[in-house]
């Protein structure tokens, strides 16, 4: 988004606040209320380009910056670890924080859908398919000899025991109110 679309004041608003500062302290910087950087944020798309594109280059700096050090933060962690005289509790911090870095998977790839509309074969005659007509064939053919199935409307539900209420007498014999004894508990265990 081009800078010439902004004035002055929002240009030193965007830099105070991708550096951190809140609304408040921008705007008194800028010599504004702070209900005009909310007006801007709400009404004002260059502003708010703008500020998205500040914040997101300030989060790859610092993000750049630690990357640098990730090496001597691993081998302080170690050294954490590894050293007897360091007090339990920051043993166990450390420890707690690399198994939850080492089991936290990792963000799925997005992936686009796939969307095969369907045609008609007399739609496109003389179009070539490759390997996976067969697929799409089979597909079309699906679609106009099979109905879609109906919607479940209006099914009834029955469960094979009756419900058992939370104040009655539980079920298994300890003589406790069910909500005291085994309702919590899974269905394989009171079972």
């Amino acid at each position: 988004m081009s800078d010439s679309m902004l004035s002055p004041q929002q240009l030193q608003v965007i830099i105070a606040l991708s550096e951190g500062m809140n609304s408040t302290a921008a705007a008194a910087q800028a010599g504004i209320h702070r209900n005009t950087i909310a007006h801007w944020r709400r009404d004002s798309l260059p502003f708010r380009e703008s500020l998205a594109d500040a914040q997101y280059d300030r989060a790859l700096f610092f993000r750049e910056k630690v990357e640098d050090r990730i090496d001597l933060a691993y081998q302080t962690l170690d050294d954490l670890l590894t050293n007897p005289k360091t007090s339990p509790s920051v043993r166990l911090k450390a420890a707690i924080f690399i198994i939850e870095k080492a089991t936290t998977p990792p963000p799925p790839k997005q992936q686009v859908p796939l969307i095969i509309e369907k045609l008609p074969l007399s739609a496109a005659p003389h179009v070539t398919i490759d390997r996976n007509a067969q697929i799409l064939h089979n597909l079309h053919n699906d679609a106009q000899t099979e109905p879609p199935p109906e919607p479940a409307v209006n099914q009834t539900i029955r469960c094979e025991t009756p419900k058992i209420g939370r104040n009655e007498t539980c079920p298994c014999g300890s003589g406790q109110k069910h909500k005291r004894c085994c309702l919590n508990k899974p269905q394989a265990a009171v079972a």
